[in-house]
């Protein structure tokens, strides 16, 4: 039986695993049976032989115990079939690059891509992997290889078969024309090579300027945009989404990926690839797959997901922007030789210098680090500090805790926030903030229909209130209801005993949520205006805590990660406060946060921000002794 690995218990990390079960003998089998070069790949990452970030030597770890499952794990129903890896191998070295013309050498981490996706089968035959994710730096070789896996699929998978859909889509039109045009000079080369030669003949495979195509079979390869979204009809047996993590078209993508898989039901051997880099904003569908399956890879002994192969070449640390020899991380291709090792390097410390110049490093570490990253103009938070303050489970138990209470009210189309703000000090001594919100959607402005709210929004809101972190309007105009909150906040603070230190709101909201608030409870209460002036320090003392690491919250609450990582800062002469750059972006979460931390950050403070002068004693700072010689000087009879 193998061990229960899971990589998130306290502890553990992806190295220490893989030493583990090496020292137990673990892998003798595997590595002794398979010589493949994913599985070479593989066991160089996790012996350091080939420097790597965590997400590669996870997806390292997941092929190396999948192979021990094939004969440890009865329930494991997978194989790895080396003869599939050969043949995606062989037609490799007769596929042209598109720059030459002719076939190049594929790296180790190129080979073990092919291998992956072709090489791990279902017990039908059928390929293990229905999806998969791979994401680089630029200009490290994955068009050469998208077109490898896209040229086959064409000419060998859909052998002996009718009327196959495939497809290569990107964002819009000009990209997706870039791209296939490459495809369309690969399949331009091939015709031409004897080994194709009579195959292209006798299907009269036609590469047009938006379709390959053959009248004999019927089988075509589609040009296609998300931008024009007409993918409903189609049943891909492949399809590759170029620019995957694009963020202009986050709703669109989303949607379009939707109608992709479904349409691939009941299509034998379908597949669908994504293929990109990282994009500024990190609110990408390609982004939340790739968290996700982060943590799928993570809990090893888990059977999630088993059909969504991720690859990831990224760094680990955006310290590393520093230090170039890390950068292979990211850049798998300067691995190649010495040569191209120096060409490469000096050609991406000019461009690190230059963006440094600039003042544009994020986008840098964006595209030549394949970093995600908040890099739009005037971000309020890293992405980095919001993500390293998520933790599993809160550190403490509410009940009978003091809180600080903050308070954000919807308008028409924007969310209503409550969030609670807890104080503790952890078992190190350090003073922290721990963080719980919950949310109420209106459907007002969205046809009362949560499908399309949660399409403008970008959210899925249905999963949060599952989760216990929101509540979605159930009336039939789509509205919050005031009084519906006042109860459930009533019985939130009941139930759990809570000690209100401050409610603080916007002091521009006077709703009768506010006046039941004043009316019905004795806690005190603290309206806070919303100008730069007023929030400036909060708004300030906030993001520093959070980087300090003193600011937790629950990682599985997407809706504060959302709000945290699409605050903006507006910025005048008094000060700074939050804001958004569209209107359909959240961040009423942060707002309520900040409310709170009107009057939270003072907590372990001796500072008492409501201190009035009226209230000063006159010996105030005086020692006893300097106030007994007040009164014998200037009272004496």
């Amino acid at each position: 039986m193998m061990d229960r690995i899971d990589l998130t218990d306290k502890g553990m990390t992806v190295d220490k695993a893989y030493r583990d079960q090496r020292e137990k003998g673990c892998y003798e089998f595997v590595l002794e049976k398979y010589k493949d070069p994913a599985t070479v790949y593989s066991w160089m990452v996790l012996e350091n032989r080939i420097i790597a970030s965590v997400m590669t030597k996870l997806d390292c770890f997941r092929h190396l115990q999948d192979l021990r499952r094939i004969t440890e794990d009865d329930e494991f129903k997978y194989t790895y079939d080396l003869n599939k890896c050969r043949a995606i191998l062989n037609f490799a070295a007769l596929c042209p690059d598109v720059s030459t013309g002719k076939p190049l050498p594929l790296m180790l981490w190129q080979q073990s891509i092919l291998c992956k996706v072709q090489g791990w089968r279902q017990p039908s035959g059928e390929k293990r992997y229905t999806r998969f994710i791979m994401s680089v730096a630029r200009t490290n070789g994955k068009t050469y290889v998208t077109n490898i896996l896209m040229v086959y699929a064409y000419l060998v998978e859909t052998d002996g078969k009718y009327n196959q859909d495939l497809g290569y889509i990107a964002p819009v039109t000009a990209q997706s024309k870039k791209g296939y045009g490459y495809l369309q000079t690969t399949f331009n080369s091939l015709s031409e090579i004897n080994a194709f030669k009579k195959e292209f003949k006798k299907k009269d495979i036609r590469p047009l300027d938006d379709v390959v195509k053959s009248p004999k079979n019927q089988n075509k390869l589609m040009r296609l945009s998300h931008e024009s979204g007409k993918l409903d009809s189609f049943h891909f047996l492949f399809l590759v989404s170029d620019e995957a993590g694009d963020d202009k078209s986050i709703a669109k993508i989303k949607e379009n990926n939707g109608k992709v898989t479904s349409g691939q039901i009941q299509t034998d051997n379908h597949q669908f690839g994504q293929i990109s880099t990282a994009y500024p904003d990190s609110n990408s569908y390609l982004y939340q797959d790739e968290r996700l399956l982060e943590e799928t890879m993570q809990r090893d002994y888990e059977r999630l997901l088993d059909d969504y192969l991720c690859m990831v070449w990224e760094q680990d640390d955006l310290k590393e922007t520093n230090n170039p020899s890390t950068w292979i991380k990211s850049n798998p291709m300067l691995g190649l030789n010495e040569k191209k090792r120096k060409a490469m390097l000096t050609s991406l410390t000019s461009e690190r210098d230059t963006f440094m110049a600039q003042g544009k490093l994020p986008e840098f570490q964006n595209k030549n680090l394949n970093m995600w990253l908040q890099v739009k103009q005037n971000t309020y938070l890293e992405l980095d500090d919001i993500t390293k303050s998520g933790i599993d489970d809160c550190p403490f138990d509410i009940k009978g805790r003091k809180v600080y209470i903050g308070f954000d009210k919807s308008n028409f189309s924007d969310d209503t926030a409550l969030v609670f703000m807890f104080p503790y000090t952890n078992s190190k001594g350090k003073n922290k903030m721990h963080i719980i919100q919950h949310s109420w959607i209106p459907l007002a402005r969205s046809q009362n229909n949560i499908v399309i709210k949660e399409r403008q929004d970008n959210v899925n809101y249905r999963e949060s209130e599952e989760r216990g972190f929101a509540t979605i309007a159930k009336n039939d105009y789509g509205f919050i209801d005031d009084d519906a909150i006042f109860h459930w906040l009533m019985d939130y603070v009941t139930d759990n005993e809570l000690k209100v230190l401050f409610f603080n709101y916007d002091a521009w909201n006077t709703s009768t949520f506010v006046m039941q608030i004043d009316q019905l409870t004795d806690w005190p209460t603290q309206p806070v205006r919303q100008g730069t002036k007023s929030l400036n320090e909060p708004t300030t003392d906030f993001r520093k805590q959070l980087m300090l690491g003193n600011i937790t919250y629950d990682r599985k609450d997407t809706l504060i990660q959302y709000s945290l990582k699409n605050a903006i800062l507006l910025v005048d002469n008094n000060g700074v406060k939050v804001d958004k750059d569209k209107a359909t972006t959240k961040i009423d979460i942060v707002d309520a946060i900040i409310d709170a931390h009107f009057m939270g950050m003072y907590h372990f403070s001796d500072v008492n921000p409501n201190y009035d002068d009226k209230d000063k004693s006159p010996f105030a700072g005086m020692s006893n002794e300097e106030i007994n010689d007040h009164f014998k000087n200037n009272f004496s009879f």
